[in-house]
């Protein structure tokens, strides 16, 4: 856990270099330098896949960031106490076995393992890999974990402090019973098992997650769950809904026709009239089949009663807020 810790520290001030338009390269390689003197890990991949098809596990074993180097490691997947397969590491360290899915959608957890004869200087743990295999006309639900189903940000994951967004489980669980739930996140892959553990932990419903290589980690959210969402409907043309937090999320949903809600949790203590009107301009940009929310009693109410939660609103509550500041002689 405090291995997982300091790299994401590391990957996240990376990500927040490029994004104040620096160059985040010798950074990155600054930390994939301190991962592999960190540790060697085996990550893997959860898995959206239509039943009774073909599907691909994909696993991978490297120390560092960038997870690059270990080659030629035998990775071993098995189904209960069923080899489904064994597959040798290429240059990157990955692995990918191809499998024919059961005719039978359900939820199939994989384990994923390096062969006990190919040791490590340090033990390499296994994996899992989640595989949800639904048939091809499923209604699926798409949700962000930070700051939407998580009250914070993914540190507070790691050091064990987050709590979970008040309804967030209940509202997911009712949407569950029929529906498929995918945790589409940004959070770099070597986050998975941390992110899946908390989700148990906090009575959520199962689903596939979704996570992000460092590469797509780099290149930012929208086009990450762009690309995402186009492979996804590929197979599964019924996404409906996608919640989150991030306004290229909900734009990414929006222009590909699912319907996007957007939690947005102002502070309304703020005293600054320029922020209110920052954050409405950029509600009002959005599409106008953008849903805003606040918490996710309002979502339970957009899911189950055709409640609607039209942006304009939110964008008239933050322009009047800035409005009544500034007639309090706020700047």
């Amino acid at each position: 856990m405090r291995r997982c810790a300091l790299l994401a520290g590391l990957a996240c001030a990376a990500v927040l270099l490029a994004g104040a338009g620096g160059t985040p390269g010798a950074l990155t390689d600054a930390v994939d330098q301190a991962g592999r003197r960190v540790f060697p890990a085996l990550r893997a991949s959860d898995v959206l896949a239509e039943a009774g098809q073909e599907t691909t596990l994909e696993a991978g074993i490297g120390s560092g960031i960038k997870q690059e180097g270990l080659q030629d490691k035998r990775i071993q997947f098995t189904l209960g106490e069923a080899l489904l397969g064994e597959v040798r590491t290429d240059a990157a360290g990955k692995a990918a076995l191809k499998w024919k899915v059961p005719e039978k959608p359900a939820d199939y957890r994989i384990r994923a393992r390096l062969h006990p004869d190919d040791p490590m200087a340090e033990p390499v743990g296994e994996v899992e890999i989640f595989v949800a295999a639904r048939a091809k006309d499923t209604q699926i639900v798409i949700t962000d974990l930070d700051r939407t189903v998580v009250a914070s940000g993914f540190f507070s994951v790691l050091a064990g402090i987050a709590k979970p967004m008040p309804g967030a489980a209940v509202v997911l669980g009712r949407l569950a019973k029929d529906h498929t739930v995918v945790y589409l996140t940004h959070r770099p892959d070597f986050l998975a098992p941390s992110s899946k553990r908390w989700l148990v932990e906090n009575g959520f419903p199962a689903g596939p997650v979704l996570t992000s290589t460092m590469g797509t980690l780099i290149s930012g959210s929208g086009p990450y769950k762009t690309g995402r969402l186009a492979a996804m409907k590929k197979t599964f043309p019924n996404v409906l809904v996608g919640i989150g937090d991030k306004m290229s999320d909900a734009k990414v949903y929006a222009d590909n026709g699912v319907r996007p809600i957007l939690i947005v949790q102002p502070d309304w203590s703020e005293d600054e009239p320029k922020k209110f009107e920052e954050l409405a301009a950029e509600i009002a940009a959005l599409p106008d089949s953008v849903q805003v929310v606040t918490n996710w009693q309002q979502i339970d109410a957009a899911c189950f009663q055709a409640a609607t939660f039209p942006r304009q609103d939110m964008v008239k509550r933050l322009r009047d807020a800035a409005l009544e500041l500034r007639r309090k002689g706020k700047d």
